[in-house]
């Protein structure tokens, strides 16, 4: 993917899933920093990761505190939506300025 080579700047190691994840994720974010529509259903479907392997992934990025799940159950929609944290905006290639 086009960004895999921000990845190499995550401020601690990352698994080979962990990058394939976190790329895709990235790569469907918003071009608005912040804002996110991406579940884990969608990651699902776009990396093939089954979604017992997929949760186990994203409580690792969580735990990194590179990512963060909004709850559905909050959020009023029909799926949890993931979030980049602040601290990781610039690997994102057009959030990188903020």
């Amino acid at each position: 993917m086009k960004n895999k080579h921000h990845m190499n700047k995550a401020k601690q190691p990352l698994t080979d899933l962990e990058t394939k994840v976190l790329e895709t994720f990235i790569f469907n974010l918003y071009a608005e920093p912040g804002f996110s529509d991406v579940s884990p259903q969608d990651l699902a479907l776009e990396t093939n990761i089954p979604m017992k392997s997929l949760r186990g992934i994203l409580g690792s990025l969580t735990k990194k505190n590179i990512i963060h799940i909004e709850d559905k159950k909050y959020m009023g929609t029909d799926s949890d939506i993931i979030y980049l944290q602040e601290d990781y905006f610039y690997l994102h290639p057009e959030w990188s300025t903020y």
